[in-house]
């Protein structure tokens, strides 16, 4: 336990404490994956190092999809160790984490497919609506609709903008596979998302409102629509309600 908060002291800390001299030391993750790796010491302390490295990563390096992925290398390394004494509860913190930092990776992925297609020319649009609709079975092959959910409210965060919305809802929609009902979930919680985010800044734009007005009609008419849960019906037909005189 003390070797490793010494590690992490040593790792993590120093760098900045030398910064308030006259060097500036940048910080080394991959000597901290060394570390971690080679730690003669036992499981629970390298997780608890992997969690600490993560923690700075997250706060210092968020975009920097090298490190993070060689994180998750090392990670893997720890828990697949041949010769280790691996619990069960080893397994399930190193699944949680890893799956965080899976998740962090697939957010940069899919805000700058989105950051893209937003800013690419119109007559290049249908080109991206098919480069996301192919994302979107990937997202849906590999996390569950608790997990997508999360990934597309922070996606939206880091990419909403007045002046682009209607491209986005138009984007939004090519999350929906034909004939896949998840999906259609899925695209419905992102398009009323945006709708939320849009209503909560208190921005008006017609042509927003008059397209949304438009879409909430197109769901209704989806074979799907009858198997939305009870609180997605209602925040829909709210908003249908809202932008009736739009239509």
């Amino acid at each position: 336990e003390m070797m490793s908060k010494l590690v992490i002291i040593s790792v993590l800390f120093l760098p900045a404490i030398a910064a308030l001299g006259t060097q500036v030391v940048t910080y080394d993750n991959r000597r901290m994956l060394d570390l971690i790796e080679n730690l003669n010491g036992s499981v629970t302390e390298q997780l608890s190092l992997v969690a600490a490295t993560w923690g700075k990563l997250r706060a210092d390096y968020p975009r920097d999809v090298g490190k993070i992925e060689a994180l998750q290398e090392t990670l893997q390394h720890v828990i697949c160790k041949p010769a280790r004494n691996v619990t069960l509860q080893h397994n399930l913190q190193a699944h949680l984490k890893g799956e965080n930092i899976r998740e962090h990776l697939e957010i940069l992925n899919t805000t700058a497919l989105f950051q893209e297609a937003l800013e690419a020319e119109e007559h290049d649009q249908g080109k991206w609506q098919m480069a996301i609709g192919r994302h979107s079975q990937k997202l849906h092959c590999l996390y569950k609709p608790v997990q997508l959910k999360r990934i597309l409210e922070r996606v939206l965060r880091k990419i909403y903008n007045l002046k682009s919305i209607s491209k986005l809802a138009a984007l939004f929609f090519q999350l929906y596979i034909t004939g896949n009902r998840e999906s259609y979930v899925t695209m419905v919680h992102a398009e009323l998302m945006l709708y939320e985010r849009y209503k909560s800044i208190g921005q008006q734009s017609v042509e927003f409102n008059s397209y949304m007005a438009k879409l909430w009609q197109s769901f209704q008419l989806d074979d799907f629509y009858s198997g939305l849960d009870q609180a997605t019906s209602q925040q829909l037909i709210n908003a249908v309600i809202e932008l009736l005189k739009y239509l």
